[in-house]
């Protein structure tokens, strides 16, 4: 006889902690709010641990800090989250899947309007703005074309450059 029970996973390290994914699809609304709100249960169960920046990674390893929105019992991902949103091309459609790894980190992972994966570029680590100063003898040579006026996209502001990226 089958039990109406849900069977909990089985771990021999007691401390072993299985991630928790939620989805979003991306709505025109999300698009013109320049905001995302949190599933409510995922608030119920990890809201208290949240700080007020978390980081998002996306598979090809760069990584967005973005600052929540808290209101009561709801949680929006809100500062930063326009320029994550801008940079990767999401559109309405736009299907996140958001897999969350404690410590206020969130992997995130992009499906395009077909149900597919978007593959972007793989990404060679460090702060776009040092490695843009890094990277510009690099250009100068007599085949490469100067960029100028380039700005990136989720460069710290000076706000959060002050502020503790976890304020309890």
């Amino acid at each position: 006889m089958a039990s109406s029970r849900r069977a909990e996973p089985i771990s021999s390290n007691p401390l072993a902690v299985t991630p928790f994914h939620f989805f979003k699809v991306v709505l025109p609304a999300t698009l013109e709010e320049k905001k995302l709100r949190i599933p409510e249960k995922f608030v119920r169960k990890f809201g208290d641990e949240l700080c007020a920046i978390v980081t998002l990674t996306v598979p090809n390893g760069r990584t967005w800090h973005v600052k929540l929105k808290k209101d009561e019992k709801k949680i929006w991902f809100h500062d930063g989250w326009h320029d994550f949103i801008k940079y990767h091309s999401i559109c309405a459609g736009s299907f996140l899947v958001f897999k969350y790894g404690k410590n206020s980190n969130f992997h995130v992972v992009i499906f395009d309007q077909s149900a597919c994966e978007i593959q972007y570029p793989i990404y060679h680590g460090g702060p776009i703005h040092d490695e843009q100063n890094s990277n510009h003898d690099e250009l100068k040579s007599d085949d490469s074309v100067e960029i100028t006026g380039f700005t990136t996209p989720n460069s710290p502001s000076k706000l959060l450059e002050r502020q503790s990226f976890c304020q309890m």
